[in-house]
């Protein structure tokens, strides 16, 4: 039987009818795809939407568009998405997205009703305001300091550093800068802030006043997409979120790198490992996932389940470390449980994994390690055949547990639903 390829020869009413699926397949898809939804999540949403209007269709999710093309009788249909502006991170329009999703499989609303309120998501929803974000990421980034052992006047001078950071973030983001010279600009002044500190000597953990800040802008949720896609075999699109975070990250540490140079400084390879007591370490774990969540522009109602989840994910982390598996396995453990608890999470409030799982264990991502191993790279290059071997060693090592760390995280989440669990969104 041949087939038409669009809808010219069909009935004006008709022919709406078609467009304005399309238009809400397509709408709901893209708002998933540019908060930061994983690539099968976005699959999933769009084909279960098809389903429910009887279509076969097949869906190419690039960086910037989606495009979908479905069997509407006999004719084969395409269309494609507005341009993704930009990868953000709004958990709360994700949650949106999903519940007007589960409204119309249930017909509780129709598909002219759920564009408009998808064309109400995409116009903008309401975030947490400016100046809580402001104090509770200087007390993240203080509370991260302190998982690493840092002293009380270290917490006060990493979380003031923190808030200047995310004021000029938010100053130049309004001006429209380019998002990597952003963050260049926020880790060299966070930068400068603790290097003073360091110089003057102040506190008895002053390199974290130098690094914690700079934490504060790895795009921790961008990489953990990145390997879920790769994971689930979306190569394309996963590979360009990595390249995303990658120049990311190079941006964060020239800055921090020139922050060092600028106030004499220096970043070491190495680390000592510093434990804290478990319900101390379980206590600022919480206020790291908080402060993340609020970032992440969680929904209030599962807010307590992202702290929750966050503190037993650390505190299982901890309870590795005591028992000598490393650091790299009991990232893999903890972020196993995190993923077990937010697929429970999930369906109790009808809500996406994502939006619980990634400020639970965002946290986790080894920055520190990341930035170290960097600092030894341009250290080596300075010294070039003079290099200590312990140099060489230890940034080495930095460097491969960034690397196993980072890959442990998204590995651990996706292992529920890979070996028990189908979507969550049913």
């Amino acid at each position: 039987m041949p087939m038409n390829l669009d809808t010219d020869s069909l009935k004006s009413p008709e022919k709406a009818g078609i467009e304005e699926k399309f238009h809400l397949i397509l709408l709901a898809g893209r708002l998933l795809l540019q908060n930061s939804a994983a690539t099968g999540r976005v699959h999933q949403a769009v084909y279960q939407l098809a389903d429910v209007f009887g279509w076969p269709v097949r869906l190419f999710v690039d960086y910037k568009v989606l495009t979908l093309t479905a069997q509407v009788e006999n004719r084969f249909i395409s269309r494609f998405s507005r341009s993704v502006p930009a990868m953000n991170i709004n958990m709360a329009v994700i949650t949106r997205v999903y519940q007007v999703i589960n409204a119309i499989k249930k017909e509780k609303i129709t598909p002219k009703e759920a564009v408009e309120e998808l064309e109400k998501i995409d116009a903008g929803l309401p975030h947490y305001h400016p100046w809580l974000l402001i104090l509770m990421l200087g007390i993240t980034s203080g509370s991260l300091a302190k998982l690493f052992g840092a002293d009380w006047l270290t917490f006060f001078i990493v979380g003031i550093a923190t808030a200047l950071g995310v004021v000029l973030r938010q100053q130049l983001g309004k001006r429209k800068l380019n998002p990597f010279l952003i963050s260049f600009l926020a880790a060299f002044v966070g930068g400068c802030i603790g290097g003073v500190a360091v110089r003057l000597g102040w506190g008895s953990t002053p390199e974290l006043c130098l690094i914690v800040p700079s934490l504060m802008l790895i795009p921790g949720v961008h990489l953990i997409n990145a390997v879920l896609d790769l994971l689930e075999n979306h190569i394309t699109i996963g590979i360009a979120r990595l390249g995303l975070s990658c120049v990311t990250l190079s941006s964060i540490a020239f800055g921090l790198l020139l922050a060092a140079s600028a106030t004499e400084t220096l970043i070491s390879a190495s680390s000592k490992s510093v434990r804290l007591p478990l319900a101390e370490d379980m206590f600022f774990a919480g206020l790291v996932a908080m402060g993340f969540a609020l970032v992440f522009n969680v929904p209030q109602k599962i807010l307590a389940a992202c702290v929750l989840c966050g503190m037993l994910g650390h505190g299982m982390r901890e309870i590795c470390l005591n028992l000598d598996l490393g650091i790299v396995w009991g990232n893999l453990i903890a972020s196993t449980l995190v993923g077990l608890m937010t697929v429970y999470f999930s369906r109790r409030y009808q809500a996406p994994s994502a939006a619980i799982a990634f400020g639970a264990v965002v946290g986790m991502i080894p920055g520190v390690f990341i930035f170290r191993s960097i600092s030894g790279l341009t250290q080596i290059l300075a010294l070039g055949t003079e290099t200590e071997l312990s140099l060489l060693i230890n940034t080495v090592v930095a460097a491969s547990k960034a690397v196993l760390m980072t890959l442990a995280i998204p590995v651990g989440l996706a292992i529920p639903r890979l070996l028990f669990f189908k979507f969550e969104l049913k």
